[in-house]
């Protein structure tokens, strides 16, 4: 009867230790997959626009229909290209201030970066009341901030260019008011001709 019963226990054994481990490989991988960063200190690094490419770089990714859409969708438009996550706690806070910004701005676009999928992204942009354009990408989206060459670690990521596709700065953490008002400024100065184009990025890598 005992031996029975250690036969009979063995299998168990194997099915909850076969178990246990399938749960710690989930559980380290969605770590490694979805980890994100602290809410409360997210990294703020100032990064020299001289790294940056002097032309916004061409790629595409899907837009909220699911369809490939290029980043210079918006030829003549200065741009405010803003890589965020769901998961991302300051992208979440400085998102309805891009959203305030934007009706204020109507010359320049904000374009949200999604770094999710689409079915992550869209029920968050709807809930957020998103409605300036948004692409979507993960591992597709972080391709897409490093191309502009300069050291993508951290969320959120900003780009800031002028009408001509002209890359003027980039932000590593959250943006405030004041910067988004000096973006604004830098561009007006810019399109009137009172700042050359290396002034501008020097004016904005100043505050940024």
């Amino acid at each position: 009867m005992r031996e029975h019963m250690g036969r009979a226990a063995k299998p168990t054994l194997i099915t909850l230790a076969l178990s246990a481990a399938a749960v710690l490989g989930y559980v380290a991988y969605r770590f490694t997959l979805d980890r994100a960063p602290a809410v409360d200190s997210p990294p703020v690094v100032e990064t020299p626009a001289r790294d940056l490419p002097d032309e916004l770089p061409d790629f595409s990714l899907a837009n909220l229909d699911g369809e490939q859409q290029s980043i210079r969708s918006w030829p003549g438009r200065p741009l405010i290209i803003n890589f965020w996550a769901t998961w991302c706690g300051p992208c979440r806070k400085e998102i309805p201030m891009l959203l305030e910004f934007q009706d204020a701005n109507p010359g320049l676009t904000v374009v949200g970066i999604a770094v999710n999928t689409l079915d992550e992204a869209r029920p968050f942009v709807e809930e957020m009341g998103i409605d300036y354009p948004i692409l979507i990408g993960r591992t597709e989206a972080v391709t897409a901030a490093a191309s502009f060459g300069v050291e993508f670690y951290a969320l959120p990521f900003t780009i800031f260019t002028d009408g001509a596709g002209r890359t003027l700065g980039v932000r590593t953490g959250e943006l405030h008011q004041e910067q988004l008002e000096h973006f604004a400024a830098v561009v007006a100065d810019l399109e009137a001709g009172r700042l050359s184009v290396d002034a501008a990025r020097a004016r904005i890598a100043g505050v940024m």
